[in-house]
Parts: C-alpha cells; structure tokens; sequence
C-alpha cells in the first residue's frame, strides 16, 4: 500500500499537475525528521505523511513543541458552517468585515473546495476520522490531556529506613 501525497506542481507555470505523487511507506523505518526552510512546506509534508500512515493503520507519536500539528484531530466531512465556527478567530473575522458566521462558511467552501481540487471529499475525511485514537499531550497545559513529568521527580513521602527497597527500585525506575 503506498501513501498518497498529493499530486505534482510545476513551479515554472504555477500550477497543479494530474500526476499523483505516491510514497512508499516501506522507505519508513522507525524515526523521521523533517527539515527546511520557513514556509518550505514542512509542517504539509508532515500532516499527509501522518494522515496517510493513520489510514494505513500506522502507529505514530507525534512530538510537536510549536503546536501545528494538533490540527490533525479535527475533522469536518460534512463541511459545515457549524463544524468550522469554534475555530475562526472573531477578531480576524471583524477585521475582514465578517460575522464569525460568514467567515466559518467562507473557510469550510474554501476547504471543501481545496480538498476536493486533490481529489479528496467527505469520504476520505470520515476515514481519516475514524482511522485512529487521536489523544494529544500537552505538558503544563490543560488545552488537551495534561502530562506533570515534574511530579515524578518529587521526593516521596516515604521513611527510607522502613522503605529502603522500594524507594532504590523508584530511583532506578525514575
């Protein structure tokens, strides 16, 4: 099974190709890193290598520090108003002379049709929804499901002289 892509651009006439762009996920091993330049295409490159390897029934940990990533949990197949409305930003929105209303509908028929010029609709996004478990960590946060890796560091509340075994097993664990 290969890993869909996307399909090929030319970059003299500024336009999209009919040639698809297959990857063959076997070149994966067990680690990958993705480098470029600002606005190179690194974080796309990353979500459809991610999207493809959920569908494919791959396995991924995702180690995100600047937060572009935590988008690959949302999904909207029936490109509604209503499903894009709790993530426009109200103030953005004003200042294009827009209810938060209007700019969800703009912003879901401007995904709808985006996705639909690669070949993608409603179908592939209701089996990317329902591909895998989407569960994101953020540490010293509550914006998704908290981790403390202080709180393994701290001194137990333990007598050592009656506890001497199992703390020396903590302190090799830790």
């Amino acid at each position: 099974n290969m890993f869909y892509l996307g399909k090929l651009y030319d970059q003299e006439s500024r336009k999209g190709l009919d040639e698809i762009l297959y990857y063959d996920p076997s070149d994966l091993t067990t680690h990958a890193m993705i480098t470029g330049m600002t606005g190179s295409g690194k974080t796309g490159l990353g979500v459809g290598l991610l999207e493809e390897a959920a569908l494919h029934g791959y396995p991924a940990i995702i180690v995100d520090p600047k937060g572009d990533l935590t988008n690959l949990a949302l999904h909207f197949p029936q490109f509604s108003q209503q499903d894009f409305e709790p993530w426009i930003d109200a103030e953005a929105a004003r200042r294009e002379g827009k209810s938060v209303s209007d700019k969800a509908a703009e912003t879901a028929a401007m995904w709808k049709k985006g996705l639909a010029d690669w070949g993608m609709g409603s179908e592939q996004i209701t089996a990317l929804s329902e591909a895998v478990d989407y569960a994101i960590y953020t540490p010293g946060s509550s914006a998704g499901i908290p981790v403390n890796i202080m709180a393994s560091f701290e001194v137990p509340d333990l007598p050592w002289k009656e506890n001497s075994e199992a703390l020396r097993d903590f302190i090799s664990s830790t």
